[in-house]
């Protein structure tokens, strides 16, 4: 369950840790853009990544919700599939988001 948890929040995280360093940087290197400030979209930009960083996590709280109430696929470890991806082959398959397990499935054509 841990695991799962961190991979779903992690990339809300780490868009909005990316988002503070790049307003900090437009801060300190005083880099406006269209006309705007380096206050102003420092501003700006660390917005934007709080608020795509808590869309990615409200997304990740409707899967886990899902998964609680059993509406989503599980792995034989009770962890919650990736959606559909496809290999370098052309193979579609899920990964446990869990333990790490492949399952290949068939493609629909």
């Amino acid at each position: 369950m841990t695991r799962m948890v961190l991979h779903l929040y992690a990339p809300a995280v780490l868009i909005v840790g990316g988002g503070l360093v790049i307003a900090e940087t437009i801060t300190r290197t005083h880099t406006g853009w269209a006309g705007l400030t380096s206050g102003r979209t420092a501003s700006i930009s660390f917005l934007l990544a709080i608020l795509l960083g808590t869309a990615w996590a409200l997304h990740s709280s409707w899967r886990l919700y899902r998964w609680a109430l059993g509406r989503e696929q599980r792995c034989g470890c009770g962890g919650l599939w990736t959606r559909p991806r496809i290999n370098r082959h052309g193979a579609v398959y899920r990964k446990c988001i869990g333990c790490g397990y492949k399952k290949f499935e068939h493609a629909h054509t």
